[in-house]
């Protein structure tokens, strides 16, 4: 019992030392362009430095940052876009647009929010021949979903709220003045209805108007 409580400390101390070495490794780690794009082929390095011209290019206050696994791009805050370079011949750049607003789309570019449990799409470059073949085509797509998922978090983050004006203040309303006609005649015909014969002054047609839409038009 002894003798597996001992074994157990020291694998468990030995995990420890290594973890600590890796953390110690990172932490001393500088994360920049040539972190990411040593040791990867020409094509993939020029595929990258192109792409990232037109990310930053879309508009001035895009950041960029080099983090451990990805480049990342935001704007005011809020990633829009990253491009992940991995070992081998494979450039991978997510997009925050959702797959079903695309349309039709090459098989180059997939749905990510089953994988990443988020709204974006992935586009994966992994064959040096089909991108030099149709590289056009594949950038003109590419180019249109970053400046999609651009603009949809920019035009939610530039909306600006309307401010509330301040009330103005409403003079009080003055009662009408109501003054006597300068005749009133009333009748009563044989049907029972009143027949009015009102007799106003011009000046004082307000009060006609008045009359009227507290009795005839009510």
């Amino acid at each position: 019992m002894e003798k597996e409580l001992s074994d157990y400390d020291f694998k468990s101390q030995l995990l420890e030392e290594r973890k600590e070495k890796i953390e110690g490794r990172i932490s001393n780690m500088i994360f920049n362009e040539e972190y990411h794009t040593k040791g990867r082929p020409e094509w993939i390095v020029n595929l990258y430095l192109e792409l990232d011209k037109f990310i930053t290019g879309l508009k001035t206050g895009i950041r960029k940052e080099y983090l451990e696994s990805y480049i990342k791009y935001s704007y005011n805050g809020l990633l829009f876009c990253y491009i992940l370079l991995r070992k081998g011949e494979t450039l991978r750049l997510w997009a925050k647009v959702p797959y079903s607003s695309l349309g039709a789309v090459p098989l180059f570019v997939r749905d990510y929010e089953p994988v990443g449990r988020r709204v974006g799409v992935m586009i994966t470059f992994d064959d040096q021949r089909e991108f030099e073949q149709s590289k056009e085509a594949m950038l003109d797509v590419t180019f249109g979903i970053i400046k999609k998922a651009f603009k949809g978090m920019a035009g939610r983050k530039g909306r600006k709220k309307t401010p509330l004006k301040p009330i103005a203040e409403v003079e009080p309303v003055k009662p009408l003045e109501v003054s006597e006609p300068s005749s009133l005649n009333l009748s009563v015909d044989d049907s029972g209805y009143i027949n009015i014969n009102l007799k106003i002054k011009k000046s004082q047609k307000e009060i006609l108007n008045k009359i009227l839409q507290e009795t005839i038009f009510r």
